[in-house]
């Protein structure tokens, strides 16, 4: 089985978990937490990979990094390490997002722009792209100042680039 379908199977029996006990988004954050910590903690990840420690070490370890979060989430996270699938926490979080935006009719998106949004501005682009995918839209925005102007939208696979500098690469492969 290949390491995404590993990470559905787990995602979808944690959000059963997290839907029964009304923990869903106290585990998302866990889920968020354990995936960035091994990305980008080597001796966490470390830690976590090493056969020679035992697993009460390991979880007295975890305790420091979540020690706010409910007996429930912590049990996710103290599963998903007793299991050996903490290095896919990336792909069972995003998994996880991805039931959550499905059951709930929300549809995340991307938005690059040279520079910060408005309130006004921010609140007209998610109701265009409400109107347009007929979801509920999580905007996530970001700058990037190499744009020159205007801005690129990620919505899943598909990519709309209004930005100046791509306006202007195009011009030049036509002349």
């Amino acid at each position: 089985m290949d390491k995404e379908a590993i990470a559905k199977r787990y995602a979808t029996a944690i959000y059963d978990i997290a839907e029964s006990s009304g923990k869903i988004g106290e585990i998302r954050e866990a889920l968020n937490i354990l995936a960035e910590n091994y990305r980008e903690d080597e001796d966490f990840k470390l830690f976590l990979l090493d056969p020679s420690i035992k697993y009460d070490k390991k979880v007295e370890y975890l305790h420091k990094f979540f020690d706010f979060v409910s007996e429930d989430a912590f049990n996710v996270i103290k599963y998903l390490v007793k299991k050996g699938r903490v290095a896919l926490s990336d792909k069972i979080r995003d998994s996880y997002l991805k039931i959550y935006y499905e059951k709930n009719n929300k549809l995340p998106v991307n938005a690059t722009f040279v520079k910060e949004l408005s309130e006004n501005q921010r609140e007209a682009l998610i109701k265009k792209l409400e109107g347009k995918y007929n979801k509920k839209i999580v905007l996530n925005l970001s700058v990037d100042e190499n744009l020159i102007g205007g801005g690129i939208i990620k919505v899943g696979n598909q990519v709309i680039d209004g930005s100046i500098k791509n306006q202007i690469e195009n011009m030049k492969k036509i002349f």
